[in-house]
């Protein structure tokens, strides 16, 4: 295997600041309950669906930065093609897959035509990077695209840590200022 002569260096600036040490754990975002007479309960939602994409999403960004990088450190191999994890659609998709589909129903519970994912399950999708001209050792990295997709993934992820930050803001001042 190849080594790059600056990989120790990269991976203290960009691998290291992008492993968060939290992980979040998903719970079901509603929980009902039993009245003592047996009739369930109405469903409480605690946290919108905001703070689960924001957990999705720094998590799909931690993924691409992975692969991103490790496109960078293979730069040298012979027949190596460059990889990234496309999610955005999906996330966005997801996100809105609570608005009614294009076909009329009778019930809820009836197929209304819509594709629904939740936003918990998406994966993202790991496409091979377009190259225009390979190396003529079949290698597709262009180290110059690499680096602006990882500056651009860690302009985005810092940018998620920032919003989910305020949320949590706003719901510890909800409930230190409420009882005021």
């Amino acid at each position: 295997m190849l080594s790059w002569p600056h990989l120790d260096l990269y991976k203290k600036l960009f691998i290291i600041p992008l492993a968060p040490s939290l992980h979040f754990k998903s719970y079901p975002k509603t929980s009902s309950y039993k009245i003592a007479n047996g009739s369930a309960g109405m469903a409480i939602e605690l946290f919108d669906k905001n703070l689960t994409l924001l957990s999705k999403s720094l998590s799909l960004r931690t993924k691409r930065n992975a692969m991103i990088a490790s496109n960078i450190a293979n730069r040298e191999t012979p027949g190596y093609r460059a990889q990234d994890l496309v999610f955005e659609k999906q996330l966005n998709n997801a996100l809105h897959s609570d608005r009614p589909g294009p076909l009329r129903v009778s019930n809820s519970r009836h197929f209304d035509g819509m594709d629904r994912q939740p936003l918990e399950q998406v994966e993202g999708t790991q496409i091979n990077s377009f190259n225009p001209d390979p190396r003529m050792d079949g290698n597709t990295v262009d180290i110059d695209k690499e680096m602006a997709k990882l500056a651009e993934n860690q302009l985005m992820y810092q940018a998620s840590v920032r919003a989910m930050n305020w949320q949590f803001r706003m719901i510890k001042s909800a409930i230190t200022e409420g009882g005021r």
